[in-house]
């Protein structure tokens, strides 16, 4: 734990202008000897933020938030105390790593040095060589500006062998931080880039740190390789837990009190360059707890801009089910047309986008009404049962308003009266409700419950022979990585089926198709890699199996059964612990939960 000295402290908050930090995040009005504002840790109409420079103090006599500089920036950028601390005295010049001890930040410092080499490398071969002509003329067509360039801080991987290898070792970086940060890559005990002709966009933390790289491809060529291709997992880049643009972003979003949810940065690029800069972009993947909660921490309001093709929808309604559950409030925008925002951008005008956005904003529960109403089949009294049902647990938290409109859009889209849907509702709301709580029954019955749980999980044999097919699904097709992908709960248990997983995934960030001879040469380093290797290979070749997402399910539904058996183990030891009926309550009803998905999963 860092121990700074009282006399560093003092020096830090006397040397930091609060009235001028503060207006960073607050329209502060001098009034007499202090200045005043809209206090940013509540919502509140009239003025009761206060702030002293005299005292070097803020006080809210509304909600009682006070404290200094330090205190001030931990609790608006939602950060800890040390590290608000750090943020300060480096804004002073001011060293104090020998109080820092083992922080985790200097540990990484070696990593973002190398990467901020890097990203100057890559600026540097954009901005200074003739193949960064051919790169800018790329992005001139595209409509990306030398403002935007400037902003996103854009570069160019050139097409060379080893030359940022070589500019890194001249430099003194280390061969082991350039591979552990996947910059670079070793083949036959040679070290190559890995990014090769490639438009290069840095993807940086909240903090601001480069921690990765995304590279996209900008000429034609006759090899099959992947439009853009990332930073594989390191030490520092997490691409569960990272929002591009989230630290140029941070200003804007609460200043709007909203967020725009991209699924690419392309898409933030562009919505930029129409003046929308409270918007982030989830890197392309399925949106994960993580980055929900690096949403809650800048605001409660978000909104999700994903594309309106089928896998779009899915992207949208799993984002919607996170955001709930940490109760933010998600509204939805579809660009019509099929269109992304460069493409909407170019065919009308920034200004139309803007509007666009403004205009078609839809709560959660008008977008998901309306996709429950595109299946209904209206000459179906089935169909018509399965939509009303839909829509009444919709409305199950909705305000009595809200409650009343949908159903009298309701009565109206299937031809029913107002009163016997209002009949409906109350009895369907009714039994919900009950059902939602333990019975006397579930709770007597929990050895039931919990024997049919443990029954249900898998031998390690079955476990064994589930992450294999789960590794051929891989050897098949790079869209079964992509679905594995999206179930963030599937893990390998077992570190050499862990590992072909991890190598073909990176694998799948170039190529498009699987090629055993490639991957030997970029992976395969050790004899007894290679011995596993071609022996799951070989089986894999030899076995034939449907490839059907359907098949992926009930792999899925093992490693599903084995991790909610472990934790349900968890569960019956916190029981005997649990002294509190409250306690005893709360882990029957995770019991009767992972019941449920165990009964429906199988």
């Amino acid at each position: 734990m860092a121990q700074i000295p009282k006399d560093v402290i003092d020096q830090i908050i006397k040397g930091t202008d609060i009235v001028g930090l503060i207006s960073n995040y607050v329209k502060l009005e001098k009034k007499g000897r202090n200045y005043f504002g809209l206090c940013p840790f509540h919502s509140e109409k009239t003025p009761s933020f206060s702030v002293s420079p005299e005292k070097q103090i803020f006080r809210c006599f509304s909600c009682g938030e006070a404290g200094n500089v330090i205190n001030f920036l931990a609790k608006i950028e939602s950060i800890s105390y040390i590290e608000s601390v750090k943020r300060l005295a480096s804004k002073l010049n001011l060293n104090i790593e020998q109080y820092l001890g083992d922080n985790i930040n200097v540990e990484y410092q070696k990593y973002y040095d190398l990467n901020k080499f890097v990203l100057d490398f890559y600026r540097f071969a954009l901005l200074n060589t003739i193949e960064g002509k051919e790169a800018l003329k790329y992005l001139e067509n595209r409509k990306i500006t030398q403002e935007e360039i400037n902003y996103f801080k854009i570069g160019l991987a050139p097409d060379s062998v080893d030359s940022l290898y070589q500019a890194l070792k001249a430099n003194n970086f280390t061969e082991l931080a350039m591979l552990e940060l996947g910059v670079v890559t070793k083949s036959d005990n040679k070290f190559y880039d890995k990014f090769k002709n490639r438009i290069m966009f840095p993807i940086t933390n909240e903090l601001g740190y480069v921690i990765g790289f995304s590279g996209r491809i900008f000429k034609e060529s006759d090899l099959k390789e992947a439009k853009y291709i990332n930073t594989q997992e390191t030490p520092i880049f997490k691409k569960s837990e990272i929002l591009y643009n989230l630290d140029n972003a941070i200003r804007f979003i609460r200043e709007k009190k909203r967020v725009y949810l991209f699924e690419g940065f392309m898409d933030v690029i562009a919505s930029h360059r129409a003046g929308l800069h409270n918007a982030v972009a989830s890197m392309g993947t399925a949106l994960t707890p993580e980055q929900v909660n690096l949403m809650k921490k800048y605001t409660r309001n978000v909104v999700i801009c994903f594309d309106g093709d089928s896998a779009g929808i899915e992207a949208t309604k799993r984002a919607i089910d996170l955001f709930l559950k940490e109760r933010l409030n998600p509204s939805i925008v579809t660009l019509p047309e099929g269109l992304d925002p460069d493409e909407y951008i170019n065919k009308y005008g920034k200004d139309a986008y803007i509007d666009y956005l403004t205009k078609n904003e839809k709560s959660y529960r008008e977008y998901l009404y309306e996709l429950y109403h595109q299946d209904i089949n209206i000459s179906n009294i089935e169909s018509i049962e399965q939509f009303k049902r839909k829509v009444f647990q919709l409305l199950l938290n909705a305000t009595p308003t809200e409650r009343e409109l949908f159903l009298q859009k309701l009565s109206t889209d299937i031809n029913v009266s107002i009163e016997t849907l209002k009949f409906d509702y109350a009895n369907y709301s009714g039994y919900i409700k009950q059902a939602d709580k333990p019975t006397p029954y579930d709770v007597v019955n929990q050895q039931r419950m919990i024997r049919t749980i443990e029954r249900s999980k898998p031998s390690e044999k079955k476990l064994l022979d589930t992450q294999k097919i789960l590794i051929f699904f891989a050897f098949n097709h790079r869209k079964f990585v992509h679905i594995i992908n999206n179930r963030n709960y599937i893990t390998f248990k077992d570190k050499n089926f862990r590992r072909i997983y991890h190598d073909v995934k990176d694998y799948y960030q170039v190529y498009d198709e699987f090629d055993e001879n490639v991957f030997r040469r970029r992976y395969v380093n050790s004899d007894e890699y290679n011995e596993f290797f071609t022996k799951v290979y070989q089986e894999y070749i030899n076995t034939k199996i449907d490839y059907d997402v359907k098949y992926l399910e009930q792999c899925f539904a093992v490693i599903t059964n084995d991790i909610i058996a472990s934790m349900v183990q968890q569960l019956k030891e916190d029981l005997k612990k649990a002294n509190d009926q409250n306690d005893v309550l709360k882990i029957s009803q995770k019991i009767v939960d992972y019941y449920k998905i165990i009964k429906v999963k199988n």
